[in-house]
């Protein structure tokens, strides 16, 4: 389980399960750590953001085509972070938790 800005993002579905049960938020949504990014998506298993091995998250819109448009920015599910630092800190967390970094 890896949480960004407060919200929890959960691995598989039993992690997602078991976080309803548990005290404290319950995820919002799912994680899928790849060779040089982290995939985020929303409890409906649709993309909404990633981070890269640069440290950069970026929001992802899907567009009509099927196809996917990433834009610098905070994906909806994970809201608007207080500080850089703090940003930059839980990016960081998240990468070197999976051998991205």
């Amino acid at each position: 389980m890896i949480i960004l800005n407060g919200n929890k993002f959960a691995l598989n579905d039993e992690e997602f399960t078991n976080s309803l049960f548990e005290s404290g938020s319950t995820c919002v949504g799912y994680y899928k750590p790849l060779k040089e990014l982290v995939k985020l998506f929303d409890h409906n298993h649709n993309l909404v953001g990633t981070i890269n091995r640069h440290k950069a998250l970026a929001k992802a819109t899907k567009l009509d085509n099927g196809k996917y448009w990433y834009s610098y920015g905070d994906p909806d599910l994970v809201g608007r972070f207080k500080s850089y630092m703090q940003k930059e800190k839980e990016i960081t967390n998240v990468l070197y938790a999976h051998n991205i970094l």
